[in-house]
């Protein structure tokens, strides 16, 4: 794969970080776009998509782009890149320090690429396909050329494991609870949500959750997709197969790989 993606890919993540900490702190809170109360977005949401579209479309003029906001292009390319600027919006806006710029790239399809950025912990992570997954932690420089490779945990208990039920807005939460939530409640045996997929896969590729279930949009799951299955994980649909990113919503479970199947075959039941 170019090695010019995945630097440019970073420059853009970065770049839209530096947006959205100049609104962290001060005008979180101003609400640009309410669609209905789980549709949040802010002035931060809105430029530093600006910004990663501008810069990915300077360099790659040719390729599809998706992002959350506004953002849609297709120039019949086999390359689509797809883009959260800023995930965890209501995070963010109440001052919760888990939301993420996330920035994916779909090679045929398929997630090839991705590059995530906690913005609060200055974490950035990255992969791609084939060539292992990479973190590297509160570096002041622009560059983050070099990071230390990561691992999925070890854990092989579903019921011993530390992993995230996206439970949504209030609005949207009986069919989540219906989906998948009523099922693996029991099952797991401690139960986050940070209120972003982006931040909680980015910890699942790290180690430091064995799990992550939901069901949203594709842009909050491509780059976090490659970034796990790069770190020994495995990423699927409800059941157990490849995703499919041209819908408007998927649903997924990641996970460490070695409690794949239990997590599948409790929503069987």
């Amino acid at each position: 794969m170019d090695n010019q993606f995945l630097k440019v890919a970073k420059q853009a993540a970065l770049e839209a970080g530096k947006i959205i900490k100049k609104y962290s702190g001060k005008d979180q809170h101003k609400n640009v776009k309410h669609e209905d109360p789980t549709d949040y977005a802010t002035e931060a949401d809105l430029e530093a998509e600006k910004i990663i579209v501008k810069i990915l479309t300077s360099s790659f003029p040719d390729h599809n782009l998706i992002s959350e906001e506004e953002a849609k292009i297709d120039k019949k390319s086999k390359f689509t890149w797809v883009v959260d600027p800023l995930d965890g919006s209501i995070s963010f806006g109440s001052g919760i320090p888990y939301f993420s710029v996330s920035i994916g790239l779909l090679g045929e399809g398929k997630p090839i690429l991705g590059v995530i950025y906690n913005v609060s912990f200055n974490n950035l992570y990255w992969a791609q396909k084939g060539q292992g997954s990479f973190l590297s932690e509160g570096k002041a420089s622009s560059a983050y050329l070099n990071g230390k490779a990561i691992q999925v945990s070890k854990k092989k208990g579903l019921t011993a494991s530390v992993g995230v039920l996206d439970f949504g807005h209030n609005l949207k939460r009986q069919h989540k609870l219906n989906l998948y939530v009523n099922k693996l409640i029991t099952k797991i045996g401690y139960i986050y949500s940070f209120g972003s997929a982006v931040a909680s896969l980015s910890m699942v590729a790290e180690g430091i959750l064995d799990l992550h279930v939901n069901y949203a949009y594709p842009w909050d799951f491509v780059a976090g997709t490659v970034i796990v299955r790069e770190a020994g994980g495995m990423v699927t649909d409800f059941e157990g197969k490849e995703p499919d990113w041209t819908k408007e919503r998927v649903n997924i479970v990641a996970s460490n790989g070695l409690i794949h199947e239990q997590i599948l075959e409790a929503l069987r039941g």
